[in-house]
């Protein structure tokens, strides 16, 4: 995984601009001024608060019942406390009314667990968990209940009824009873309902927000492979495991189970956190890291050995630990950046809003661990994890919008520079085209020049030394045939320039027109069986020429040496090859002078098929002689090979 950059310095704002996260440290403010309000120590107008009780333990009814003060916690008491607990509340002087049957009361509960049933004036109205069978695991601390009065069992006079709530305590849970509220039912709905928003609805926010910032953060490490998002998500996960088994009233999970993994979704969630907040703070400290793996390494252990002694006060210990840590980690991290001088915007974001959720834990935790005075029906640690939660999403969202836009800059001067070099590709290719066809056109002039001079400066030049070497016995015969045979040389010469395109039947064709009144005039039959087969590539102007000169060859072979009277020309392919054959019925190579005359010629026509990139093949006819060429359709020849062809 990769880390991520050196942090920059922090951007200089203009005059007169408030940064932003000026603007969020006053919100933050103002959201502790919220939950101040919110958590009313006293209870609303139309309500009384009941703070102590009469505890009676049903198992040891010789006990007499002892005056308690609320909250009373299970696992605080000694061990005779930890199962089932009797609290009798006398009614509030306070709280009066005139006609039973007109009075709609309630009680509220904001927290009591685990198990527990409402008896009032000695009927139960109310009950959670009570006949559950003890191997089920009831949790209803979790959640507030707002129990009705029924009219038709109080009492006329106020005084006279009475309130019991029996409780069946479960040890590491902090069992027992909180301060409750008696009152008017609608005063006390609004205040059930603002509870309900922020226990219940309220966790069912933070996870699902926290669940989707641990998918996305997840998919983004995927595709970015920076740790940055592999932490958070780690993190927001562990947290929402916590928070699916806080808003659960009965678990599937055993008791146990449930407790080692909600305590440990929540440690790994701090640990996970920390190493996050150093990540985006670009430190590599040692302390922060330490204290974060002392957690996440450490926690598995501790918790098993809570749960192994069944002694809450080891896990009070634990939950001290995580906010000191929290609250260590984070002041250390603030005092290296100060003394850098290197924050930015979203670690300055991240660093109060982190001091925001930490001041709401430390709250929760000496109110509701520790019984500090305090309301502990609301816990301040929810809107300090939403708040985290949803800054972390910022900056997250922030690194992956730069992310994509940095993307984006790549792209477009990667595109730059390949249009770049794609223009210089192309003016390179243009150039290296001119050099081709210049190449090219010198390659068919000097191909002209050793035709011109291998075939019609041969016939003049002989023609020239005959007409010096007779003088004035000029034969003017033999000089006129040797300048037809010139002409012809030159008619060759020009027809192989004509644009045939590697038709085999054209170039043959064209041939035939220069050598059927010499095999007319030898008293020799020409029977034509061309036709059409597929394009050659080797027959281009070049290999035309040499198809004519292989052709010269043969024909000449067969008026001067196969004493025959029918010639044969014959085409035909098949799926890989064309094949070309020239047939006479003459007497065949079997005489020994002519061999030696012909090798020379043979000789030829195996160069130049080779050039061509044909296969020759010489056969007996019986009678005469056959030559096949054999020409693979799917062959190319290059121009080099055909430049160093032998002269004909």
């Amino acid at each position: 995984m990769r880390g991520l950059p050196p942090v920059p310095p922090l951007p200089e704002h203009s005059a007169g601009r408030v940064p932003h996260y000026v603007w969020v440290a006053l919100l933050l403010l103002g959201l502790l001024w919220a939950l101040h309000s919110v958590s009313r120590p006293t209870a609303p107008e139309g309500a009384v608060t009941l703070r102590q009780a009469l505890a009676s333990l049903p198992q040891q009814p010789h006990e007499p019942p002892q005056p308690v003060v609320l909250p009373h916690i299970l696992d605080d008491q000694p061990a005779a406390w930890w199962g089932q607990v009797d609290y009798r509340l006398d009614w509030p002087p306070e709280l009066h009314y005139d006609d039973p049957a007109q009075t709609r009361l309630a009680l509220l509960l904001p927290r009591v667990g685990t198990r527990f049933r409402v008896l009032l004036n000695g009927q139960e109205i109310y009950q959670v968990g009570w006949y559950a069978a003890p191997e089920r695991n009831i949790l209803s601390a979790w959640f507030p209940y707002l129990v009705s009065l029924p009219p038709a069992l109080l009492q006329p006079n106020p005084q006279h009824n009475t309130i019991h709530i029996q409780v069946q305590g479960q040890l590491l849970e902090r069992s027992g009873l909180w301060p409750l509220q008696i009152g008017y039912h609608g005063t006390l709905f609004e205040r059930h309902q603002v509870l309900e928003v922020w226990q219940v609805k309220g966790t069912w926010m933070m996870l699902i927000s926290s669940l989707l910032m641990g998918l996305l953060s997840l998919h983004l490490w995927r595709i970015l492979h920076e740790r940055l998002f592999l932490l958070m998500a780690l993190a927001a996960l562990a947290h929402t495991v916590r928070l699916a088994l806080s808003v659960s009233l009965e678990p599937v999970l055993s008791y146990g189970w449930y407790f080692y993994l909600h305590r440990l979704a929540f440690t790994w969630y701090v640990g996970f956190f920390l190493l996050f907040v150093a990540e985006l703070m670009a430190f590599r400290d040692r302390l922060v890291r330490g204290l974060a793996w002392f957690l996440i390494a450490f926690g598995p252990l501790w918790l098993a050995w809570t749960l192994h002694t069944q002694n809450y006060d080891f896990y009070r210990l634990w939950a001290g630990a995580l906010a000191a840590c929290g609250a260590i980690a984070l002041l250390w991290l603030l005092l290296k950046a100060r003394r850098r001088g290197a924050f930015d915007a979203d670690q300055i974001l991240v660093l109060l809003v982190a001091a925001f959720t930490l001041a709401t834990g430390v709250r929760d935790f000496l109110v509701v661990q520790l019984n500090f005075p305090g309301d502990a029906d609301l816990r301040w640690t929810s809107l300090g994890s939403l708040a985290l939660l949803f800054t972390l999403s910022w900056v997250l969202a922030q690194r992956a919008t730069a992310s994509t836009r940095e993307v984006y800059r790549l792209n477009q001067s990667l595109a730059g520079t390949v249009a770049k070099r794609e223009a210089e590709l192309r003016q390179a290719f243009e150039q290296l085209r001119a050099s081709e066809q210049q190449r090219a056109i010198e390659g068919e002039r000097r191909r002209l020049m050793r035709d011109m001079h291998d075939g019609l400066g041969s016939q003049l030049v002989q023609t020239l030394n005959m007409v010096r070497s007779q003088g004035g016995r000029l034969d003017a015969q033999s000089v006129e045939s040797m300048i037809h045979h010139a002409l012809d040389e030159l008619r060759l010469m020009l027809d192989s320039l004509e644009p045939m395109e590697g038709d085999l039947a054209t170039i043959l064709g064209t041939f035939r027109q220069r050598v059927e009144p010499a095999l007319v005039a030898a008293g020799i039959e020409l029977d034509w069986q061309v036709q059409d087969v597929p394009t050659l590539a080797s027959l281009d102007a070049q290999g035309v020429m040499h198809l004519f000169r292989c052709m010269q060859e043969i024909f000449a072979n067969v008026v001067k040496h196969a004493q025959a009277r029918r010639v044969c020309v014959r085409t035909r392919h098949d799926e890989a090859h064309v094949y070309l054959s020239v047939t006479d019925d003459g007497v065949g190579l079997q005489r020994q002078q002519a061999r030696q005359v012909q090798q020379r010629g043979l000789g030829n026509l195996r160069a130049r098929a080779g050039k061509l990139g044909a296969e020759l093949r010489f056969f007996n006819a019986k009678p005469g002689t056959g030559v096949e060429f054999i020409f693979p359709i799917f062959r190319t020849l290059t121009p080099e090979a055909l430049d160093t062809a032998p002269p004909g």
